[in-house]
């Protein structure tokens, strides 16, 4: 049989696919039954309901108005106002426009606009507004003012004064616009005083404000009716969208759980590859060569990958390893290299002036320091080269760390303030080498960070758990904790990885250890390393490397 044909033929995919598309159009069938009736809904209610009530609002205000404008034209004393006069009638109109607002819950104010004007565009106006809104002065009471208008609304007053009639275009426009009277709905009408011998005389504007609140409350009404629709409309889709669920479900549940049970056995054993330990690992390879792939191509495909990366990872791993110690250490000497040579070169200049003899004095004491200095580098290096990293003993971690110490801090900039405090510090069971490599891991790490005006310190001190607690801080830039968990895990976004492994493989030996390593950001920058070691067991076993 041919391999390609073999492939389609067991595809797993185009399996699903044919099921899945036939789940997928019955309930985008049942979605789309109930999409136009929500539109339909909604919309056309939305739209009945609106124009509506603003018909109905806008014929009760002109009403409304009409009435009052009706009683207005019986008050005769209006012909005989003017701007200084201060009668009896003044009063009544006032009191008049009070007891209308007053007793009147749907007006929200009266103005009395007379349409002669004085000579800077004044107008005698008496008014009275109730102003109930919390942002705005209450009136104390009717007032009659001389009051210019400005803008729209003066060319409507001008309009109506002139023409004795309504321009409906402009009154809109002056509605949808700020008003400084609050939020109403404003009617301009002109207002005729009806006399026996002369009929109908032409007096003023009156301007009136007819309260919004009940149309407010009907539209939050008609608001929450439509969420109560839609909310209703929905949880009829959701139990549609339910029922086409069980119903498809039912149809090809059993047949996808057996078609899908070796890709799902596999993710399983491939998942557990994140969390597994380095003893785990053949154990882990194990498993993942006992899942049975039921004859479907693609988990053959994958399985048989991954087997090869399994076996290829430990010895990637360890070339990673030893690569990444080789690199910390040619860092490290690389940083040190300048003040080497300069140690170099002055012990031989010490050499020359002091020749063969046997010399004291200050010089010689400045040679046998410098000496004493190249002698105790070459000595660091030589445990990091030569100490056995496979022997695991009761171990003092005090000198390890101290030689990570002296070289990783070797030919740091003079502006960087050092901090070094070890205390005394119990034995615990380990591997000396790893962990002077661990410590070394951290402190050439925490030396890249350093800016040259920073600080770097480290403290060696025993855990309250009667362990060990080594912790290296850095100065720097603000960090976030989600970057420094990503040294930990370098690893975890393949398109970010650091150009460094030193916290991630200092974080493994610390676990190999029995221990752990976390990093948390430092107040104002910078960073913390806390490596941590279980106490010393009362039985010392070899542990599994």
């Amino acid at each position: 049989m041919n391999t390609s044909e073999t492939f389609i033929r067991y595809s797993l995919r185009n399996r699903l696919f044919v099921l899945a598309g036939a789940t997928f159009f019955l309930c985008a069938l049942v979605i789309l039954l109930f999409f136009p009736l929500l539109n339909l809904t909604l919309e056309g209610l939305q739209n009945r309901t609106i124009n509506s009530m603003q018909s109905a609002a806008e014929v009760e205000a002109t009403t409304i108005s009409r009435l009052l404008v009706l009683e207005f034209s019986s008050l005769k004393g209006l012909l005989k106002v003017t701007p200084a006069s201060n009668t009896e009638t003044d009063q009544w109109i006032k009191d008049l426009l009070w007891e209308k607002v007053t007793f009147n819950e749907i007006i929200e104010g009266v103005e009395l606009i007379q349409g002669q004007k004085d000579a800077q565009g004044r107008h005698l106006t008496y008014l009275f507004y109730r102003r109930e809104a919390p942002e705005l002065k209450p009136m104390p009471g009717p007032q009659k003012i001389m009051k210019s208008f400005q803008g729209l609304e003066q060319d409507l007053v001008n309009s109506i004064s002139s023409q004795q009639r309504v321009d409906n275009t402009l009154q809109e426009s002056v509605n949808r616009g700020p008003k400084e009277e609050g939020e109403m709905l404003l009617r301009y009408m002109p207002v005729h005083v009806l006399l026996a011998d002369e009929g109908a005389v032409f007096w003023g504007v009156a301007k009136i404000g007819i309260d919004t609140n009940r149309m407010r409350q009907l539209l939050l009404i008609q608001s929450q009716e439509q969420t109560t629709i839609r909310r209703n409309i929905w949880v009829e889709i959701i139990l549609s969208l339910f029922i086409s669920g069980v119903l498809a479900m039912s149809l090809i549940y059993f047949w996808v759980r057996h078609i899908t049970e070796p890709l799902r056995t596999l993710s399983m054993v491939t998942s557990a590859l994140e969390g597994a330990r380095p003893e785990d690992f053949d154990l882990w390879l194990e498993n993942l060569k006992r899942v049975d792939a039921q004859g479907q191509a693609e988990v053959v495909v994958i399985q048989e990958v991954l087997e090869r990366l399994g076996t290829a990872v430990p010895k990637l791993g360890q070339r990673l390893i030893d690569g990444e110690a080789r690199a910390c250490l040619g860092r490290v000497i690389a940083q040190g290299l300048p003040v080497f040579q300069a140690w170099q070169a002055q012990m031989e200049a010490l050499e020359q002036e002091l020749g063969q003899g046997e010399a004291t004095g200050p010089a010689h004491q400045t040679l046998t320091l410098v000496r004493a200095r190249i002698n105790m580098v070459f000595d660091d290096l030589s445990h990091l080269w030569s100490d056995p990293k496979d022997k695991w003993d009761r171990i003092d971690v005090t000198p390890g760390v101290q030689r990570a110490w002296r070289l990783a801090t070797i030919g740091l900039p003079a502006g960087v303030t050092q901090q070094q405090k070890i205390e005394p510090l119990p034995l615990v069971w380990g591997s000396e080498a790893k962990m002077t490599q661990a410590a070394l891991y951290l402190l050439a790490f925490a030396v890249d960070l350093a800016p040259p005006e920073g600080e770097l310190g480290m403290e060696a001190a025993p855990s309250p758990a009667g362990g060990i607690r080594l912790t290296v801080w850095v100065s720097g830039t603000p960090l976030s904790p989600l970057e420094c968990q990503e040294w930990l895990n370098p690893f975890g976004d393949p398109g970010r990885i650091q150009g460094s492994l030193g916290p991630a493989l200092a974080a493994a030996i610390a676990s190999q250890h029995g221990g752990s390593l976390t990093v948390a950001p430092r107040e104002p920058g910078g960073a913390v390393f806390t490596l941590e070691l279980p106490p010393l067991p009362e039985e010392q076993r070899e542990p599994v490397i």
